[in-house]
């Protein structure tokens, strides 16, 4: 009996575990865009630290800078809205992004004042984004630390344009 029951544990186990770092966040930073207008194509997504090199895993206590390549044919954008949704993966035996509340802190910001680099020119561009998390940690002190997370960062201009992009990235929160 104590046998059948071992091996009846062992295989819930299986079933119900989840891998620890899905879609190989445990040593790559993954993105895409997840919406987004004609005319601007996204080339490339990547943490860096102040020297332009690979900042990874990502620490969601501190500030984030984000090298974006991006060409825009369509128009200058001269007013943004940024929102920015955050989520975490596989807690409560589920194996899936779970979106964390925020409570609407990270929602409906002025992107040129907070993190992008106003107006958005038309042409190729380089640009690093300031994700400022660090002013967040009442919210980010109960992230799991050493976890994969999922981030979507989206513009929006007055006319209804937007642009949404979102990574995924194994993240430190201590």
């Amino acid at each position: 009996m104590t046998l059948r029951f071992a091996i009846f544990v062992s295989l819930l186990a299986l079933t119900l575990g989840c891998e620890r770092f899905p879609n190989g966040t445990e040593t790559n930073f993954n993105w895409w865009v997840c919406g987004g207008f004609k005319g601007l194509t996204v080339k490339s997504v990547k943490p860096v630290k102040a020297d332009g090199s690979l900042d990874y895993p990502i620490n969601l206590t501190k500030d984030l800078n984000i090298a974006v390549e991006f060409v825009n044919t369509k128009q200058v954008y001269p007013k943004l809205k940024l929102d920015v949704t955050i989520w975490n993966f596989g807690d409560y035996g589920r194996c899936q992004w779970l979106e964390i509340p925020t409570f609407g802190l990270l929602n409906s910001k002025d992107a040129c004042e907070r993190s992008f680099p106003c107006p958005l020119k038309t042409g190729e561009q380089k640009v690093v984004v300031k994700l400022h998390l660090s002013q967040y940690k009442f919210i980010t002190q109960f992230f799991t630390n050493n976890a994969p997370y999922q981030l979507q960062y989206k513009l929006s201009a007055p006319n209804g344009d937007s642009i949404c992009i979102r990574a995924q990235a194994r993240a430190f929160t201590h």
